[in-house]
């Protein structure tokens, strides 16, 4: 049986299930290096070794990874999605293309840095937690006034059902808000410990910080030319390592590498992309 005859009387989303994206393996290793040589020095590097210099690096680093890890599995599992409505090998082009372009841009990107490029990042990157940090003192000082003349208004009312001994229907409402104002601050109290403010803020700037980034694209692009599985794994590993390098010692690792050289790295490793999906959209179509 010929090559062509494998695949006749197949339908276009069982035949794109079936051959996207090769090895685990492979998916594995292209997803870790993607993310690698994007995120290194990348804002949501510098983030989480920023915020982890002044928080508990656990925390950063839990809430950091929680944001990635997301991002990553809807990313590639939007990615595998797409091979259902789309024929494999436009698939394929499309990823072609996009890395290409990618792949252009980060090596033009590389050739106009001039070395000062990680402190700018790194400066605007203070300075916007930094703003961020002051609108939420702001708004913690006016919950703090509010929650002052709560308080005194809750010590009048408290005073005036101890000093009287049968208050009717009054007295009981009373004491139901009492009640449930003990049991709402317990809630809050709860989850306040399950997940701080830190880890809260934490996990949205890095979540909006990688929403629409480069990796991610790249991500779903991956996810619907190779492995699902092995993307999303590799991906997870990828942000897990980068995050790890950024809590530990962030700005020290910023300070020492060469963003240039890892741009150029960037922009070589995507045309290579780029050239191995043409490549499989071309051998796709000479099968089909």
């Amino acid at each position: 049986m010929g090559s062509a005859d494998i695949f006749t009387g197949i339908d276009t989303p069982t035949l794109a299930m079936a051959t996207a994206g090769g090895g685990a393996s492979d998916s594995l290793l292209a997803s870790i290096l993607m993310i690698f040589v994007s995120e290194i020095g990348d804002k949501t590097f510098l983030i989480a070794a920023i915020l982890a210099m002044t928080n508990p690096r656990l925390t950063i680093f839990l809430a950091a990874c929680s944001a990635l890890w997301l991002m990553s599995i809807l990313s590639a599992f939007l990615g595998h999605a797409v091979v259902t409505f789309i024929p494999m090998s436009w698939v394929s082009i499309a990823a072609a293309v996009m890395f290409l372009v990618f792949g252009v841009k980060l090596l033009q990107e590389a050739r106009e840095m001039d070395g000062s490029e990680i402190a700018k990042e790194m400066h605007s990157v203070e300075a916007e937690l930094s703003e961020k940090d002051t609108a939420a003192k702001s708004q913690l000082a006016m919950e703090a006034g509010e929650a002052g003349e709560y308080t005194a208004e809750a010590g009048v009312a408290e005073s005036f059902n101890v000093n009287v001994d049968v208050g009717g229907d009054r007295c009981v409402e009373a004491a139901g808000e009492c009640s449930t104002d003990s049991v709402l601050n317990s809630l809050k109290n709860l989850l306040g410990l399950l997940l701080s403010p830190v880890f809260v803020e934490t996990f949205v700037l890095v979540f909006l910080a990688e929403w629409g980034d480069r990796s991610q694209l790249a991500t779903i692009a991956l996810g619907a030319a190779r492995n699902v599985y092995g993307v999303t794994a590799g991906t997870i590993l990828g942000h897990t390592c980068c995050t790890g390098l950024a809590v530990l010692g962030g700005r020290l690792l910023a300070s020492r590498i060469s963003v240039k050289k890892v741009t150029y790295a960037g922009g070589a490793l995507f045309i290579v992309f780029a050239i191995l999906y043409g490549y499989e959209a071309l051998d796709m179509k000479n099968v089909i």
